[in-house]
């Protein structure tokens, strides 16, 4: 035991009893956390931080008592009539709401939100989540959220539903990806060109490859993150995996303030022995799947042979018919390949042996991971031999026999960029390796 935890523990003492060993097992879980991402509880955090993390002082969500904010919205898992909306008020509404229709002059449809709340970290506010049904597809929709008795958000957005399946072969759809962003400046010059795309309905989905907000266990993080993007996730769907700087305090504030279309309910009687932070859905002609590689600070052990989320994947595969979904994604947050790092060599050989056998026997197409700060991306590969005679100045690719694999760790926060690349392996594409926002 560590000096450190030997004086939070004192401090746990100063609480009345029956609170002390709930405190004492946040002192530890914190500080396991810490440990695992190399940050110090006294040089990294403020004496308000610090004391928030550790539940000693409050946080609160928002500047007013019923204003709607952090608005952003997520798909169901292969249903396009439906839309979830989420958003955060300071104090409890009585009739939290959204009210939408197909022109932003006439929002005559409305659906009631239920709420949850958490106090990990200090934290004060209520959260609502509303499910909108039986929407046409392929149409854009307008709404706002609130309460009728209170106040309804200051901004009518809009988002675009999917499109029913099959559709044909040839149709395109368009994804964001990227991960480790954060609320810092850093991610600003992302947030403009998101903005851009999210106004103009330029892309379809967004998908947040894990380091989301970097509040790092401190509440107002996150609070600031999602206010920042809500431009884009109110209007694209936004749909998101766990990375390590989202583990504090069992996830709890990843897994309450997003709704994914996860197999079974995340937020009661959960730990991280049985939360479930995978999920897949379909968009168009693809199915996409999510994976948490994150469980027990990346060790990941529900991906071990017989683990609940290798056998939910292996189920997941085989249940895709190929002849409406062609195209199969997965995304998460630690890379099976990169070359940014010695520590590629070392942490990408463990994650390709929980993976890379079920990616290559169900013909996953590509890849998408991120928690090294750069972007790059492989030839076709296979237990680190490119598959299919491709070399380094291949561009197009059909009918490929392994994956591709890509590293989208740009969104921009504010440890900066990686550029210390390794010498490329064959497999690797050296042109597509950049440190760049």
């Amino acid at each position: 035991m560590t000096e450190l935890q030997v004086a939070l523990d004192a401090l746990c003492l100063l609480l009345p009893r029956e609170d002390r060993k709930a405190c004492r097992t946040i002192v530890a879980d914190v500080l396991h956390s810490l440990e695992s991402l190399d940050k110090s509880l006294i040089e990294d955090y403020s004496p308000q931080q610090f004391c928030s993390i550790l539940g000693f002082c409050e946080t609160y969500c928002c500047a007013t008592p019923y204003g709607p904010q952090e608005i952003h919205i997520s798909l169901e898992a292969d249903d396009p009539s439906k839309m979830n909306v989420m958003w955060v008020t300071q104090l409890l509404c009585n009739y939290p709401t959204v009210r939408y229709g197909t022109t932003e002059s006439s929002l005559n449809l409305s659906a009631s939100a239920n709420y949850r709340t958490y106090h990990q970290g200090g934290w004060h506010g209520y959260i609502y989540v509303a499910q909108l049904e039986n929407l046409s597809p392929a149409t854009t929709y307008f709404y706002q959220v609130g309460d009728p008795d209170q106040k309804w958000s200051q901004v009518i957005y809009s988002f675009q539903t999917a499109p029913t399946t099959p559709v044909p072969a040839d149709q395109v759809f368009t994804f964001i990806t990227y991960g480790d962003m954060g609320s810092s400046n850093a991610a600003d010059p992302d947030l403009y060109w998101l903005d851009e795309a999210a106004r103009t309905h330029a892309a379809d989905v967004i998908l947040h490859i894990g380091d989301i907000s970097y509040a790092d266990g401190y509440q107002p993080g996150w609070d600031l993150f999602l206010q920042k993007i809500e431009p884009v996730a109110a209007r694209i769907p936004y749909m998101t995996t766990a990375g390590n700087h989202e583990e504090f305090f069992d996830f709890t504030a990843y897994r309450f303030r997003f709704t994914m279309p996860v197999p079974e309910q995340n937020l009661v009687d959960v730990g991280r022995e049985n939360m479930t932070l995978y999920y897949s859905f379909n968009y168009g002609n693809a199915h996409i799947i999510a994976i948490s590689a994150e469980a027990f600070w990346g060790l990941a052990p529900n991906l071990y042979p017989g683990g609940a989320q290798r056998e939910w994947l292996i189920n997941d595969l085989q249940s895709v018919d190929r002849t409406q979904f062609p195209w199969v994604f997965a995304y998460l947050h630690r890379p099976l390949y990169c070359t940014n790092s010695d520590k590629c060599v070392t942490q990408t050989a463990y994650y390709r042996k929980l993976l890379e056998d079920i990616f290559n026997e169900y013909d996953v197409d590509l890849v998408l991971t991120a928690h090294q700060h750069d972007y790059e991306r492989t030839l076709p590969v296979y237990d680190s031999v490119v598959v299919g005679g491709y070399d380094q100045s291949s561009s197009t690719f059909r009918n490929v026999s392994a994956p591709i694999y890509s590293v989208i760790g740009t969104g921009g926060n504010h440890e900066g960029l990686q550029n210390n690349f390794v010498s490329p392996p064959s497999w690797s594409v050296p042109q597509s390796r950049m440190g760049i926002w």
